[in-house]
Formats: C-alpha cells, structure tokens, sequence
C-alpha cells in the first residue's frame, strides 16, 4: 500500500512541478528502500533539516527527477 501512496504522490506532484523532495529520518529503512527504489537519490544528511530536528540521528533530504527526459520528450512529438 505504501508503493501505490507514494506513486500516487508523484503523479499528483508531476503534474504541478519537475521534482519532488523528500525528508527521511536515516534510521527508517523501510522509507529509505522505497524511495531509492522509487528513483529517490540522497541530497543531504544532518541532524536537523530546516526545521525539522531528529533526535538521536539523522535526517536525510532525498530528490527525484519528475520532469520527462529528452528522448520521452523527443518520442512522444
């Protein structure tokens, strides 16, 4: 249930903006193989992200590229 959630998510987020973020607490794995599977990559990692503080470890800021790539783009004119 959580995959069709998230995929759901980023299809809603790709029709308003070309990518979407994403904040994980680093201990969360199941979180982390998801969004890494999902094409999620790490942007960065501390222990407080904006205002968002993790006690006891750390958080990682992930980023997905939604926008179409050029040879999707190229195949579909």
């Amino acid at each position: 249930m959580g995959r069709s959630l998230t995929e759901a998510r980023l299809d809603w987020i790709a029709q308003r903006a070309s990518s979407a973020w994403r904040v994980v607490n680093a201990q969360n794995a199941a979180s982390l193989a998801l969004h890494r599977s999902l094409g999620f990559e790490e942007v960065a990692r501390a222990a407080q992200l904006g205002t968002v503080v993790f006690s006891g470890g750390s958080g990682l800021l992930l980023s997905k590229d939604l926008a179409p790539s050029r040879s999707a783009a190229k195949t579909q004119v």
